[in-house]
């Protein structure tokens, strides 16, 4: 990875473990799409990850998205092999299969908040579209053989700058700080 690129994601995970409590081991919860892609550009999908978030993973996929690897046939079954070694997270959607972008967005948007702190790595611009509302959501995606984090939302920089603001004012107001 390139040294510019690396101190960058070095940063923004910095600011997503201040102010959003973010820690190790990062549970970073894949999609069909990337892992596909990544069998597809033979890169070690597990490996690449945890040098962009720049500490030790948790790889996680939903029911529904190993079911779209399923829905893909033949052609996907390095992917779906490689979908079975991570861990499992349950989506609760076992009558209807969702698509995998309603799917992810069910899991990860509990009333406004990324509340489990999920690193989302998926390959549709929609759904990455719509996690930058969602403050404290970091995403990857693979652009041409390279694992990419997206910078900072502006949702999430808000959501930092008033969590600072909270700190700044709760340390002013503490009466044992006066004198």
């Amino acid at each position: 990875m390139r040294q510019k690129r690396s101190k960058s994601y070095r940063k923004q995970m910095a600011t997503y473990c201040l102010a959003f409590g973010f820690r190790k081991p990062y549970q970073v919860l894949v999609d069909g799409d990337i892992i596909y892609d990544a069998t597809k550009y033979k890169m070690n999908l597990e490996k690449s990850l945890g040098s962009v978030v720049q500490g030790e993973i948790k790889p996680m996929i939903t029911q529904c998205c190993i079911k779209s690897l399923y829905d893909r046939g033949e052609d996907a079954k390095d992917a779906i092999a490689l979908a079975k070694t991570f861990e499992r997270r349950r989506c609760n959607h076992t009558e209807t299969q969702l698509s995998q972008s309603e799917c992810l967005r069910s899991v990860v948007n509990v009333k406004g908040k990324n509340k489990h702190r999920y690193v989302v790595a998926t390959q549709d611009q929609r759904v990455r579209g719509q996690f930058r509302s969602i403050p404290g959501t970091p995403m990857i995606y693979i652009n041409r053989s390279v694992i990419i984090m997206e910078p900072v939302s502006p949702a999430t920089e808000a959501a930092k700058r008033k969590f600072e603001e909270e700190k700044l004012l709760a340390g002013l107001n503490n009466p044992r700080t006066r004198a």
